[in-house]
């Protein structure tokens, strides 16, 4: 049994939805009137003054919990003190104002409160966040039907991750409820085994680019672009750095300063750009699909190291919708593809050539073709005892590929990253961080041995000096030195 006392609009709603769920339920109040309605539902009351009431004749033998209900602090507290006397093991709870009440009330026996101003302010912040949800749904949606004609073009982010290939279905999807053609561009290219099972099991087509020529010429030829997971065109994307795109959509932190478009929505709050696209979905009332739900739910848990690093409630919301509706053998598959043999060689240089100062690591893996093979290392060595940063990079045709992850909270990797390598050149958040420096000229030096000297000694000397570490003087060529400080893009 519950035996509210107090019976004001909350008590009286409490009461009738508790005999809903089954519970028996026991209503005191002084006014007889605002017990009627719930006498008149069959719910036990009692019409007593609590200054008079007679707790002993109680039917406390099947009591669950007392719930407090007084207009003031004074009788609750009054009814608290004189309840835990008589039933020293059972539950009461407490309405109360503001924190100081609060106080009080826990110091004179009450095992919970809330507070009510609290609970509505607190309704009325999720209702405006679903008018701004809304707000930015519809504005999205007006952006994408005006490419009626000639159609919209999706460009990821360079070398995507599931959380980026998840987002561009999710927006080739909404385009779809709309009747707007699309198509998914992408730079570089999709290197993880993770990364490779999910395009290939999804049967999605994602067309590969190579320069900044041949997504110009797409460009010119489309009414609207989507730039996702990116937020500056020719940063960490194929898009020439002239281009301002349509719509941008991304959770990394970047200068806002920089960024234009007609509709932009960066939450770097929240953990994957996978939960912003799925909070769209829902908003449009589109059930995605299970290989797209599963592309989401597997986007939401990669960005989110498994619900570990940078999640939110809003991360945890939306993998609890999706998890309903994802193809269970499907995402079987993604998670455990087989492994290729230049990752377990990339790991190995990782653990052979590591170079530890303090608790940071750097690991320099020399020439590689797959760099999504970093992050794997970087992951593989920040479990590493002492460790807590990571900085794993290698050479990869005429770039520096660098992937980093840390697990100190006095650490903004992707800070750490930009002010060692310059703000085109890399970026991420706070634990986990990418970059790539252009080698320009020294891409073509046939000497593969000076050339990963050099890259050595700047990659070890900018990082290391950035997070203030202190490194025995090297001398650095003044070209890559130039080089780094004015790269051309991440």
């Amino acid at each position: 049994m519950y035996i509210i006392l107090g019976c004001d609009d909350i008590g009286s709603a409490l009461a009738l939805n508790l005999m809903r769920s089954g519970e028996e339920v026991l209503v005191i109040d002084s006014n007889e009137k605002a017990l009627t309605g719930l006498k008149e539902c069959n719910i036990q009351t009692i019409t007593s003054d609590i200054n008079t009431l007679d707790f002993n004749s109680l039917p406390a033998k099947d009591i669950i919990a007392f719930v407090l209900l007084q207009k003031n602090l004074k009788d609750n507290l009054t009814l608290a003190n004189y309840i835990k006397k008589i039933f020293p093991d059972k539950f009461v709870f407490s309405r109360a104002v503001d924190e100081k009440e609060t106080f009080e009330l826990l110091e004179n026996g009450v095992d919970s409160t809330i507070q009510t101003v609290k609970i509505i302010t607190n309704a009325i912040l999720n209702e405006l966040e679903m008018a701004k949800l809304k707000r930015s749904v519809f504005h999205l949606t007006s952006v994408i039907k005006a490419a009626s004609n000639k159609g919209l073009a999706i460009f990821l982010q360079d070398n995507p991750d599931p959380d980026a290939i998840a987002c561009g279905l999710a927006l080739k999807c909404i385009a779809e409820k709309f009747d707007i053609k699309s198509k998914i561009y992408y730079g570089g290219n999709i290197g993880h085994q993770q990364n490779k099972t999910l395009v290939n099991l999804l049967e999605t087509d994602l067309i590969r680019l190579r320069t900044t020529d041949e997504s110009l010429e797409i460009i010119h030829n489309v009414d609207k672009v989507a730039l996702i997971e990116a937020s500056i065109a020719s940063k960490n994307n194929v898009l020439p750095a002239n281009v301002v795109p349509n719509i941008i959509i991304d959770h990394h932190q970047t200068d806002f300063s920089l960024v234009k478009g007609e509709f932009v929505e960066i939450l770097p709050k929240i953990g994957a750009a996978s939960t912003i696209m799925t909070r769209y979905l829902r908003q449009l009332d589109i059930v995605p699909d299970p290989p797209l739900a599963t592309a989401l739910r597997y986007g939401i848990r990669v960005d989110t190291s498994g619900f570990t690093r940078n999640t939110t409630t809003e991360d945890l919301d939306a993998a609890a919708y999706l998890s309903s509706l994802v193809d269970v053998g499907l995402l079987n598959q993604i998670e455990n593809p087989p492994m290729s043999a230049e990752t377990l060689d990339i790991i190995g240089r990782a653990i052979r050539n590591r170079e530890v100062r303090g608790s940071y690591l750097i690991s320099f893996v020399e020439f590689i073709t797959d760099r999504d093979a970093l992050p794997q290392a970087a992951e593989l060595m920040l479990q590493m005892e002492g460790v807590s940063t990571v900085l794993v990079f290698g050479i990869d045709k005429d770039k520096v590929q660098l992937s980093a992850r840390s697990m100190d909270s006095r650490i903004n990797l992707a800070s750490l990253l930009q002010k060692a390598f310059g703000f085109m050149n890399a970026g991420g958040h706070a634990t986990m961080a990418a970059g790539t420096i252009d080698l320009g000229i020294f891409g073509d030096v046939n000497d593969k041995k000076s050339l990963s000297r050099i890259t050595f000694d700047a990659v070890r000397k900018k990082f290391f000096s950035a997070a203030g570490i202190d490194t025995e003087k090297k001398e650095i060529p003044d070209e890559l030195e130039l080089m780094i400080n004015n790269g051309v893009r991440n």
